[in-house]
């Protein structure tokens, strides 16, 4: 019997109690027939992590057990590996390694009077609604809310889009191959782009959409559940995908 283990962050480093962000969920994965802890327990087959945001290899779970390794997992996390595979239905963008006049030379080319500025990894939109649009704040600005989280690479220049066309966007989990949604009602788009997503070898993602079109991918391992996903409802997900 394959006996899977959902490993999620703890409370503190000395503390072998589940983070109290994911105890809901963890009790609700323990119902459907998950074994969970902090840390891989020996009788279990495989694992699966689910946690907070990893930004290095270094920090990377090791266990062999695990669905998926930090190739899978950097790949649906930096947007500049897995843009390419979505590009035709995704917000346009364009990368640069530095920021500078360069990018409003191109924004010239582009005929965009706006961008939304981010790293590979991260916005600065939980700062505010403007932190990361250029040139509402100032690139200097960007950088330096930017150079606070621990990400190297380049960063994505994508074109502005009016906030009024992101009201239906909404998150799809692809487990295992299979579109997750609480509704089922899945659109077309989200088909294509899990279609393609799927050639990064990941097992475990989520997709950010709306209707129309693809905002962006991240990893499942630290991927945020959404209070509008009960914790019965991912158990019940998870338990198809994964058991």
């Amino acid at each position: 019997m394959n006996k899977v283990q959902i490993v999620y962050s703890a409370r503190d480093t000395n503390n072998s109690d589940i983070h109290p962000y994911f105890q809901k969920e963890a009790e609700a994965m323990k119902r459907v027939g998950f074994l969970v802890g902090v840390e891989p327990l020996f009788e279990a087959n495989t694992l699966i992590y689910k946690g907070f945001a990893i930004y290095s290899q270094d920090n990377y779970p090791q266990d062999s057990r695990y669905i998926q390794g930090w190739k899978e997992y950097r790949s649906t996390m930096r947007l500049s590996l897995y843009y390419p595979l979505i590009e035709n239905i995704s917000i346009p963008t364009f990368f640069v390694s530095e920021l500078n006049e360069e990018i409003q030379v191109k924004m010239n080319e582009l005929g965009w009077s706006k961008v939304f500025i981010k790293n590979d990894v991260k916005s600065l939109r939980n700062i505010g609604t403007t932190a990361s649009v250029y040139p509402d704040t100032s690139l200097i600005d960007i950088k330096k809310g930017l150079d606070y989280y621990p990400v190297q690479g380049c960063y994505a220049i994508r074109k502005y889009l009016n906030p009024d066309v992101f009201q239906d966007e909404d998150r799809y989990w692809v487990l295992n191959g299979k579109i997750y949604f609480r509704n089922n009602n899945i659109p077309k788009v989200v088909c294509e782009a899990a279609q393609k997503l799927n050639q990064l070898g990941s097992k475990y993602y989520v997709i950010d959409a709306t209707p129309n079109f693809i905002v962006e991918v991240n990893p499942g391992e630290c991927a945020d559940r959404y209070g509008v996903n009960s914790p019965e409802l991912f158990a019940k997900w998870f338990k198809d995908a994964f058991l």
